[in-house]
């Protein structure tokens, strides 16, 4: 059964964050799919994020460039928030270095043109973003970026020497300057967080990265870092330029646009410069009075799923954990503990199993406690993560499943990317975190994460 609100039929889920999720929404009149993000008023008022809220609307709807996800209308209602947005097909700029481990330079020029252009539309209209990261670069249908996510993002003053005083962003990507709690300028941190992308892009690793933060601190602070063999001489000069500790001395944007290796084959999308100064009324109106979500679906369909018997016995939505270990495994759980025992487990195995007292949230928390990258993926019971360890990145996927037992979870982390054994120690350091949580263990033994 969907619902709708004002002219939008919501449908499936494309994802979902902290305060909020996101479904399609077709609008009824058109038929043109749009992606609705959906934010919980009550949470953010918890939170005390109402602000910051406002900023990203009264911002995103000032903006109107090819490279940056586009807003067409905010509505509300007395419970939730709807920013109904552009739909960016074509996933994320991270998804796609993953597969390919690292783009070549001339694609990843590309899609820096379109970043730099995007970054500088930005900076005109006094916008600092502040948390450019390739999870918040999206590809279209054409395979052409788009910035989105402007949670973070602030007015840039007026006044120049006013610098912001909010440290925020993805620890990897922040600048020197933002750590230290001392102010900043967010047009020149910007700059630092594009040259971190440009290098992950090319690399395919994170040029700062440590899995102690302080240390990771340390090193963004000292500009420690090594280039990667394989970059040309002018982009290692374009990086050295970008990643400068003294953000006196960082390049600015008109001088990367100025630089050899830049300016091949580049064109600048919008020529206009001038700044958008939306009015107060325009600030005001910015939000749409809407009356709460309704149910769309037609009596005889509502009657015929009100009838369709229930897909597990006694109506409920949860799954025997016996039955879910023999679907990812193709034994049982009787087999497993008889091979938990045998010094025959394969080495390369791609897949732990374990029961965990608690559900996603738990996990993503036991995750994240390790400095691993989290992320969610459509219908909350499964997200994507990676680290970058001495070895490279390491990728991986984890699904939750809950159980007839109250509590009770089935967590499966099947590995992507990355070195077999770095993998196995991430996974006895994330036993070790969930601790008292993690209950029956099929795969725990250091011979099963080999």
């Amino acid at each position: 059964m969907g619902k709708k609100i004002g002219k939008y039929e919501l449908g499936a889920t494309l994802g979902s964050g902290a305060f909020s999720k996101v479904k399609v929404g077709i609008d009824s009149e058109t038929g043109q799919k749009w992606a609705v993000k959906i934010i919980d008023k009550e949470q953010l008022a918890r939170e005390h994020m109402e602000e910051q809220l406002k900023r990203e609307i009264a911002i995103l709807k000032s903006l109107n460039h090819p490279n940056i996800v586009h807003l067409r209308e905010v509505m509300q209602t007395a419970n939730h928030i709807y920013m109904v947005l552009e739909v960016v097909q074509g996933g994320e700029l991270f998804d796609k270095i993953v597969a390919a481990k690292r783009l070549d330079e001339d694609t990843g020029r590309r899609y820096f043109h379109q970043l730099i252009g995007a970054v500088m539309y930005c900076h005109a209209q006094g916008i600092a973003h502040r948390d450019i990261k390739p999870e918040n670069l999206l590809l279209d249908a054409n395979d052409d970026l788009k910035i989105s996510d402007f949670g973070l993002s602030n007015l840039q003053p007026t006044n120049r020497a006013a610098l912001l005083q909010t440290v925020c962003g993805t620890p990897n990507y922040v600048a020197p300057e933002v750590l230290r709690e001392k102010g900043y300028d967010g047009f020149k941190a910007d700059v630092w967080s594009c040259g971190i992308v440009l290098f992950v892009m090319i690399a395919g690793y994170l040029p700062f990265d440590d899995s102690n933060q302080n240390a990771l601190f340390n090193k963004i602070e000292r500009g420690d870092f090594r280039m990667a063999r394989h970059f040309s001489e002018p982009l290692k000069d374009l990086i050295a330029k970008m990643l400068v500790v003294d953000p006196a001395k960082r390049l600015s944007i008109e001088q990367i646009i100025q630089h050899p290796w830049f300016a091949v084959g580049y064109k600048q999308a919008v020529s206009s410069r001038d700044q958008l100064k939306p009015t107060d009324d325009e600030i005001a109106g910015a939000i749409r009075e809407e009356t709460a979500e309704v149910e769309t679906a037609a009596p005889a369909k509502a009657a015929a799923q009100a009838a369709a018997p229930s897909a597990a016995a006694g109506g409920s939505n949860t799954i025997d954990a016996f039955d879910i270990v023999a679907r990812f495994t193709g034994t049982s759980l009787s087999t497993i503990a008889v091979q938990q025992a045998s010094s025959d487990i394969p080495a390369n195995r791609r897949a732990s199993l374990m029961l965990v007292q608690g559900d996603v949230g738990d996990v993503v928390s036991a995750f994240q406690t390790l400095s691993c990258n989290i992320k969610s993926a459509p219908g909350a019971s499964e997200v994507k993560g990676f680290i970058n360890c001495s070895q490279g990145l390491i990728t991986f996927v984890v699904v939750v499943q809950a159980t007839t037992v109250p509590g009770l979870s089935l967590v499966e982390v099947k590995r992507g990317r990355g070195d077999i054994m770095e993998y196995r120690n991430l996974i006895v350091q994330l036993m070790d975190t969930l601790g008292p949580k993690l209950k029956s263990v099929p795969m725990q033994t250091a011979e099963d994460l080999q």
